[in-house]
Formats: C-alpha cells, structure tokens, sequence
C-alpha cells in the first residue's frame, strides 16, 4: 500500500523509488504482487507517463486509511512497551495557531522527548492542500488531530471548540475607511476583497455570512492561501480583507473595522476522528490543549 501511495502521489515508478530509497524494479514487483492479489490493473503504463486506472482511484483513500490504521497499532504497542515513545501527528492551521495549542506542544514536547511530533499546515502533503485536505488526512489517519476553523459540525469528526474567532475588515491606515468605527455587512459587498479560496475557515464564515444575510458580493479581487501574504497586501493599499480580530495585536499599523451588527464568526477547534480511539500520547495532548488554565 506503500508503494502503491508513492507511484500514485508521485505520478511514475523512478519518482516514487526515489522517494522510498528503493530500486524502480522493487516497486515495479511490489505493485505488480498488488495487482495480482488484487485482480486488477491499478495503472496504465505507457513509455511516456503512469496514469491511474478507476480502481487505482478508488483504492486510494482506502490505502491510506489502512496506512493510517498500522501506524496507529504501532504507535499503541509501543507506548506499551516503552512508555511515551514514536510520534504524534498534528495539523495546525496557516498562521494564529491558538496560544493554547503552542503553550501544549512545548509543554508536550518538555515531558515527553522520546515523542517524535509532525505539524502538517493546510499546505503541506502530496497532491492535497487546504483545509478540506486537513479534515481527509483525520479520517484516513495521516493525522491524530488537527485543528481546525469550523462554521459547524464536520462529518466523522469530532470538534472541542477552543475560541469563536470574530472577523474584522482589514485596511491600511490610510485607506477611506479606516476613520470608520464599523461597517455593516451589506457596506462591504461592494468592495474590492483580497480573499482566501472557497473552504479556508475565514472564507466560509464570510461566505456563511453573506448567505444568511440575503446578500451577494463583487467577486474577490484576489484569493491567497497565506495569511501573512493577506495582511502585505493590505498593508501596501492593494485591497482590504476579513480577518481574525485577534490579528489586531500583530499588525498594529494596519486598521480593523468591525462589522455590525452581524459579524462573521467561525470556531477555531481541535478535530479528532469518531471512528477509531485516539493513542495514548495523542490522548495526553489533546488533554493539554484543553486545560482550562491555558490562555487562547
């Protein structure tokens, strides 16, 4: 499954042989021995390029669920024979990771050295990116936990919400509006919008938003993934933008509007999967995270 996971994410036999430290003859059988098990071919071959066939897609997420589930058995019976040991998987969102989180992955990190700890950020991973890319990594288990901005329930997952993020409008000192003590959603259709993609956590609230309201808007201006990259541009007058109200604290030369009275609202939470029990080590974490003495 392995090797069926590298072939496929890495688009050809050399690529992926590489990527494992093997020899291209090695996968090549491996896949085969797959195939043959199997009754089914999982690739076109051709001299140019490999493709996937239908049942090559299908297995897919199936592969990395089984992946996901020998990691976990792994990672159980070494905790029972060394104690904390092997590693712990997070996903963490781009930019204002909650302090909450930082505070107990140091904490973590200090009582349990023997604990290798991955972050994955929405960006990070083979062929998958964003968001929804964190919410799939949970459920095939790529991840112990992640967290997530959520606008609501998220199927097979379950959310500890840590803080309700209220969006604020972004803009330059200078801009027209920053002399504005607040904006009313509709006032904001109108503007010129540097967004982030459709099922980032800030976009969905705003959309949400919109929606609730019975409003429509101008197309964004511009979409970006990066919230560091959101707040340049503000800075250098090219757009205005929603954004966290926490940021407020990071950027004291821009500007932060409030929207009233209906603002857009989403909850930063840590997401773990409803069909199979978190590991000992992620247990203790996840415990940390939500002690109620850590600042957001």
């Amino acid at each position: 499954m392995e090797h069926f996971l590298a072939v496929a994410e890495e688009g050809g036999f050399t690529r992926a042989a590489t990527r494992l430290h093997m020899v291209q003859s090695g996968v090549s059988a491996s896949i085969r021995s797959l195939e043959r098990e199997l009754g089914v071919d999982l690739f076109e071959r051709t001299t140019q390029h490999v493709e996937l066939t239908e049942a090559g897609r299908a297995l897919i997420p199936e592969a990395r669920r089984v992946l996901g589930a020998v990691r976990q058995a792994r990672q159980v019976v070494t905790e029972v024979r060394d104690g904390a040991r092997g590693t712990l998987s997070v996903g963490i969102p781009d930019g204002l990771t909650p302090r909450a989180v930082l505070a107990a992955l140091a904490a973590f990190r200090a009582d349990h050295p023997l604990v290798q700890v991955r972050l994955t950020a929405p960006g990070q991973g083979r062929c998958r990116s964003g968001p929804p890319a964190q919410v799939a990594r949970l459920r095939e288990g790529e991840l112990d936990l992640a967290v997530l901005a959520a606008t609501g329930p998220v199927p097979g997952l379950r959310l500890y919400t840590l803080r309700t993020e209220t969006l604020v409008l972004a803009c330059a000192a200078d801009h027209p509006l920053a002399g504005r003590d607040a904006l009313s959603l509709p006032e904001t259709g109108e503007l010129g919008l540097i967004e982030f993609p459709t099922g980032w956590g800030v976009r969905a609230a705003v959309d949400r938003a919109y929606a609730a309201a019975g409003l429509t808007r101008r197309p964004p201006e511009l979409e970006l993934t990066d919230l560091a990259t959101v707040v340049d541009l503000v800075r250098h007058r090219l757009g205005v933008a929603f954004v966290p109200g926490s940021l407020a604290d990071q950027a004291a030369d821009l500007r932060f509007v409030p929207i009233e009275p209906h603002p857009p609202r989403y909850q930063l939470a840590i997401g773990i999967p409803l069909d199979r029990p978190l590991s000992t080590t992620a247990a203790t974490f996840l415990e940390r995270c939500l002690r109620p003495s850590r600042a957001a």
